[in-house]
């Protein structure tokens, strides 16, 4: 996004993190969550009365309002045709969507077994594939061109009781008969045990995969006369 602050509309904000770092950043921010509760919040969290109860796939914006979209964790949730159509309408020419997803890296020796471990009673654990499908929409969207990837790891402590805690809370592991459940926790605390340096918690990776796509309105009809709707809390 660069050191300029610009306008921009975060999708499926939430809970408001991302959002609360794009404000801190010095951009103005606006939030859209299909949730009217999660959208009340926002404005104690960020200070702003910029965010709207709606569905991305109908954004009450007038047309070339932004210049960036966000979605982090979050264009997967939506409705591909007609949220990608939505998003190019509002953003301005020389605009951009900016998508990011976090994940738990297992390229690291520690997290390889990890996911092992897991894998043996839950083949989808830590699969490290989300929004996959969304980004190959996007790829294909005549609205979107130049779509680029950045990856960026980061590492997070975690401590014995944390990991262990990580993986008992899987639904997956919740199912398991009491003695495999039991066997599989303990080989979790093993594993960090064994990884360990004692006083330090072991550093969980994740990865930030990113994408940037500029949006083409060459071939999208465009409305100047639509009205703005702001829903504001």
């Amino acid at each position: 996004m660069g050191d300029r602050p610009v306008r921009v509309l975060d999708l499926g904000s939430g809970g408001g993190s991302f959002a609360g770092q794009l404000t801190a950043a010095g951009h103005e921010v606006f939030c859209v969550d299909r949730r009217p509760d999660r959208v009340a919040a926002l404005e104690a969290r960020l200070r702003t009365r910029r965010h709207t109860a709606a569905r991305v796939e109908s954004l009450p914006f007038l047309s070339c309002h932004f210049e960036v979209v966000t979605a982090s964790q979050s264009l997967h949730l939506f409705a591909p045709g007609l949220a990608l159509t939505e998003i190019a309408r509002v953003l301005r020419p020389d605009g951009h969507l900016a998508v990011a997803y976090n994940v738990r890296d297992d390229t690291v020796p520690w997290v390889r077994r990890l996911a092992a471990l897991m894998r043996d009673v839950d083949s989808t654990a830590m699969s490290g594939e989300y929004g996959t499908e969304s980004i190959e929409m996007l790829a294909e969207s005549p609205y979107f061109r130049d779509v680029e990837r950045k990856n960026f790891r980061n590492w997070v402590p975690i401590t014995r009781a944390g990991l262990i805690d990580m993986v008992e809370r899987r639904p997956a592991t919740a199912a398991l008969e009491a003695a495999v459940r039991a066997q599989l926790l303990a080989d979790v605390g093993e594993l960090y045990d064994g990884m360990a340096r004692s006083p330090d918690p072991l550093l969980l990776p994740y990865q930030a995969t990113c994408w940037r796509a500029c949006v083409d309105h060459s071939s999208l009809a465009l409305n100047d006369e639509e009205p703005v709707v702001e829903i504001k809390f």
